[in-house]
């Protein structure tokens, strides 16, 4: 407002060269301040080159081929390298395990900057929540529904749906005919999670590729990650893919929250309904859980943002794990053989869906988390910082998104001996893990509240069909992988099943 007024007075006595010189005077400041405090972030970290500075490396970090490259360059550059969205905005990748580990564990904040671009989806549901007050409040009222118990109690549904999948692999069977698995282990996560966190009916495995709620999610996951990776992409929908996500955004939502009405529609407002009865559906569990005052614990909206998020969370990063472990496995005599020595040693042949009893087999467990290590559908968390502050002598800078991003630091050969090598022997029990080196699930306080829900489905799921078939992959088939909102196969998984005859 002074600079304003001392510009008008100029005006006034001098006419208009003076103020247009001052003018100048203030933008060339202006211009050289920033000039310089661009030029000092972007030696602050190295990185990949920047060939325009108004598209920063936005041409490769927007690629289909990014998941390599956060490898590469982790490997090139550093444990600790950033990217920049134009001229305004950087990502700073971290790597070292040791800092990983402090900001996790310390809970710094997400960063706003870029779960922003995910809360159209989203809302302000607890994987989004970048209000650390409003985060703990949400986390301890979603704890009951993720409890041990609750989850052992959602087997009878996951048996049910697991059923269906091996009919669909049986009529495949029946008639020597190619079926694709990664779409079908989508389908079986989207019943099962449906069914017990959504409170719907998708019958997804039986409509295959016509099911509405898979056909959503691909119009929406896709486009979603990249408006996380540069908000101004969601902010300014000039994409014809980002205008067709937000529709159907808004249908998924709609659905979510029709969903949310049918849970409560006939609940009744007595003393029960605060109690939490281990045999109920996770969705019932949050959806019917009320406060001493006998309100309800969860408003509408909230319940809706909330049932997305675990759709979402729940529905793809399962079904691609299993997808990529059955991959690897397939490629791997050795371990394929003691896997099934495994399992058919744990499991009758009779049995239709393995039990709860068969979740603790220790091989496979160990496989699981090889896989996890080499291609973790989840990429991992965006954090930042208000002041510059310094972890394990480097000094991060304040209100800069912060990666803790798990595929690079999941194949670093400074953490990892052969990383590239897929070997579950690496899981052997006695075999620390340095702090902050291994987090698919995410890290510290934040880490994901479903994982035990997600390794249930994948353990009984992977170890009824090891048990029930032959799985051949179609000839010349190589998986790729695709980073979408998580990673997935490029394009699918081809396979033809047999079975077994003991």
């Amino acid at each position: 407002m002074a600079v304003l007024s001392s510009l008008t007075a100029l005006s006034s006595e001098h006419g208009i060269l003076p103020i247009l010189f001052a003018t100048a005077l203030v933008a060339c400041t202006v211009v050289l301040r920033f000039v310089v405090s661009y030029t000092r972030a972007r030696r602050q970290f190295p990185g990949p080159p920047v060939k325009n500075w108004f598209v920063g490396n936005l041409d490769q970090t927007m690629a289909n081929d990014v998941h390599e490259k956060w490898i590469d360059w982790n490997r090139e550059y550093g444990q600790i390298f950033q990217t920049w969205n134009g001229l305004f905005s950087r990502v700073i990748y971290i790597g070292d395990p040791a800092i990983i580990a402090e900001i996790a564990t310390s809970n710094w904040p997400k960063s706003a900057a870029q779960y922003d671009g995910f809360k159209p989806l989203d809302g302000d549901a607890l994987f989004v929540q970048t209000n650390q007050a409003r985060w703990k409040m949400q986390s301890k009222r979603l704890a009951p529904a993720f409890q041990p118990n609750v989850i052992q109690s959602q087997y009878p549904c996951l048996a049910r749906h697991i059923g269906n999948y091996t009919r669909q692999l049986d009529n495949a069977a029946a008639t020597n005919d190619v079926i694709c698995l990664s779409s079908l282990n989508i389908l079986l996560s989207l019943d099962f999670i449906g069914d017990i966190a959504f409170g719907t009916s998708f019958n997804a495995i039986n409509q295959g590729p016509d099911c509405r709620i898979a056909q959503l999610l691909e119009m929406i996951l896709p486009e979603l990650m990249k408006c996380g990776l540069f908000p101004l992409r969601g902010k300014i929908p000039i994409f014809k893919k980002t205008r067709i996500m937000n529709k159907a955004i808004i249908e998924l939502r709609n659905m979510a929250k029709d969903a949310v009405k049918d849970a409560r529609k006939n609940d009744g407002a007595d003393d029960s309904g605060s109690k939490i009865k281990p045999d109920k559906k996770i969705f019932e569990i949050l959806a019917l859980q009320r406060e001493a005052d006998g309100n309800y614990t969860f408003n509408a909206q909230e319940l809706c943002d909330n049932y997305v998020a675990f759709l979402v969370a729940g529905g793809d990063p399962t079904a691609h794990t299993m997808s990529f472990l059955v991959w690897q496995v397939l490629r791997n005599p050795t371990i394929f053989e003691q896997l099934r020595a495994e399992i058919d040693a744990s499991i009758p042949y009779e049995a239709e869906v393995a039990t709860l009893e068969h979740v603790k087999l220790p091989y496979l467990n160990m496989v699981l988390k090889e896989t996890l290590r080499m291609s973790s559908p989840g990429f991992g968390t965006f954090r930042t910082c208000a002041k510059d502050t310094t972890v394990a002598g480097v000094t991060l800078p304040a209100n800069t998104t912060l990666a803790l991003w798990n595929p690079a630091v999941h194949r670093d050969p400074r953490l990892w001996e052969d990383p590239d090598k897929f070997d579950p022997e690496r899981w052997r029990s006695g075999q620390t893990k340095l702090r902050g080196s291994y987090f698919p699930f995410s890290y510290g306080p934040r880490s994901c509240t479903g994982q035990g829900l997600a390794m249930l489905e994948m353990t009984l799921t992977l170890a009824t069909l090891f048990r029930r078939y032959d799985i051949t992959p179609e000839p010349g088939f190589e998986l790729e992988y695709l980073p979408s909102f998580t990673l997935k196969p490029k394009n699918g998984f081809p396979i033809r099943v047999t079975r077994r005859k003991s």
